[in-house]
């Protein structure tokens, strides 16, 4: 795959963020990142925030992540909450409840409808944590910012263009590190679930989202669901692998791909419901 074919297949709705019938919300989106973050935020609150505004969200008070899975759900019920559809003046009780993975799928399929490359990334955020010390799970963008031929990460959870640095490690990186004990795996996951086992699920859904499928929360492929005391070397060297290989995706495209393709458990089979 060219250069050009990688950016034109993250320019590509994928079954999770194409718009469908609802593809009309997106004739007069805003041009520029921030803007679109800001949107993003008038459609959605995040369950940790519920409890800081529940005075203000009437019938939806529950974390809804369980409701929706694919962008067209999530569109039809905004429409049915408020037929303005992706408005500034949406109520807090008119939003979706809903955490990083369905912000990032939102931002994906409004830049796709505009032609822009764009991808899911799974790791971890240290801006989440009270003390910037720990790594808490997390999923974001990265977005293709052709005037500057480089991919830049946005969290539109959280509104932030163009994340620095390691405030936000990839699920690979966190990998790595913790295979050369560079940093403890404790630090990572998030409330009562931390560790190595956490990190190995969101290398495997970092894998899927690179390669254009954006696993939902508890679409665990079957690697993902042994103990860490039950994989063989053969499983801890294909991690391995896996997690160098999205040190850069583009670059290693191809080799994701065959290792994904030719191991069906780090595939998830979903059935719709």
């Amino acid at each position: 795959m060219t250069k050009a074919e990688r950016l034109q297949f993250y320019s590509t709705f994928t079954p999770n963020t194409d718009p469908g019938a609802y593809g009309y919300l997106f004739q007069e989106l805003p041009q520029n990142l921030p803007e679109l973050c800001r949107l993003i935020k008038c459609q959605l609150i995040h369950p940790a925030m519920i409890k800081k505004g529940r005075h203000l969200l009437s019938d939806y008070t529950r974390n809804e992540d369980e409701t929706f899975y694919k962008i067209t759900d999530m569109l039809e019920a905004l429409v049915e909450r408020n037929a303005d559809g992706l408005t500034y003046d949406r109520l807090p009780s008119e939003r979706l409840l809903l955490s990083c993975r369905f912000h990032s799928l939102l931002l994906i399929s409004m830049l796709r409808s505009q032609g822009i490359p764009v991808r899911s990334r799974v790791g971890f955020a240290s801006y989440l944590s009270e003390n910037g010390r720990k790594y808490i799970d997390h999923w974001i963008c990265e977005v293709w910012e052709e005037a500057g031929k480089r991919w830049i990460r946005v969290d539109p959870d959280r509104e932030i263009v163009d994340i620095q640095g390691d405030a936000f490690l990839m699920a690979g990186d966190a990998w790595l590190m913790a295979r050369d004990n560079e940093i403890n795996p404790q630090l990572f996951g998030v409330k009562k679930s931390w560790g190595m086992h956490y990190i190995r699920n969101n290398l495997c859904f970092d894998l899927n989202a690179v390669l254009g499928n954006e696993l939902g929360y508890r679409d665990f492929p079957p690697l993902c669901q042994k103990a860490m005391d039950e994989l063989d070397a053969e499983e801890w060297q294909l991690l391995d692998e896996i997690a160098i290989y999205l040190q850069d995706p583009d670059e290693h495209y191809a080799q994701l791909q065959a290792l994904f393709s030719g191991h069906d458990f780090l595939q998830f089979k979903r059935i719709e419901q």
